[in-house]
């Protein structure tokens, strides 16, 4: 397996690429809001001959839909998230105006709706989907128990989790924006995130990865 990251947008969102040995591709978050990175992702995928198979957004928060549109143009692949956040795909306007940033290139409605136990499988990766509201009501994190990688992006081998905007190095999502709550986060992270084997690398949404070991230490 490899990964790739890329920071994108003015909210510095994390955006992952999950491909294996066969040239699948799952593309986690990848919120590129402008023509460079746009560019930067597509040249990827191109370079690595690689085919999109699902896109995963862990919310619908608009920075991390920005790139939504395009990628389903481009790779003819639709997002999918949980249910609960799809009032977000009718306030995009209004999340933009709040955030004085500009939304050109509107994300269209979620192809498919994931929920809490289910799976996302190509060829050698198997994502195991987590419902982590709090941050916002249809929050998802995703993890892979036996992630195997020599790529310097992902040294060595072992579970890894997306966490999205649940759970960061040395803190927890906002809850104040869209109907958050912290209470809930922290009872699913507690209770669904931290209970996963100590190594287990965490990749957020934003920022620096951490271990649940290490943040199991903040609770």
């Amino acid at each position: 397996m490899k990964l790739k990251q890329f920071v994108v947008n003015c909210f510095g969102v994390n955006a992952y690429v999950l491909s294996n040995n066969a040239g699948d591709a799952i593309l986690i978050d990848p919120s590129v809001s402008v023509p460079r990175e746009q560019k930067e992702l597509a040249d990827y995928i191109a370079s690595e001959g690689l085919t999109v198979r699902r896109v995963l957004n862990t919310h619908l928060h608009l920075d991390h839909v920005l790139g939504n549109a395009f990628v389903e143009r481009t790779f003819n692949v639709k997002a999918e998230a949980h249910e609960e956040d799809a009032f977000f795909m009718d306030i995009q306007e209004e999340q933009s105006q709040m955030f004085g940033i500009p939304c050109p290139d509107p994300a269209g409605p979620i192809g498919n709706y994931l929920a809490e136990g289910d799976t996302v499988e190509i060829s050698g990766i198997k994502l195991h989907v987590f419902h982590i509201a709090g941050h916002s009501p249809g929050g998802l994190a995703f993890y892979c128990e036996n992630f195997t990688s020599g790529a310097a992006s992902a040294p060595g081998n072992g579970p890894i989790l997306f966490s999205g905007d649940s759970l960061f190095a040395g803190t927890i999502g906002r809850t104040d924006l869209f109907e958050g709550s912290e209470e809930a986060l922290i009872a699913n992270i507690k209770n669904k995130l931290l209970t996963l084997p100590p190594e287990t690398i965490v990749y957020p949404g934003h920022g620096i990865p951490t271990t649940i070991g290490k943040e199991r230490e903040n609770f």
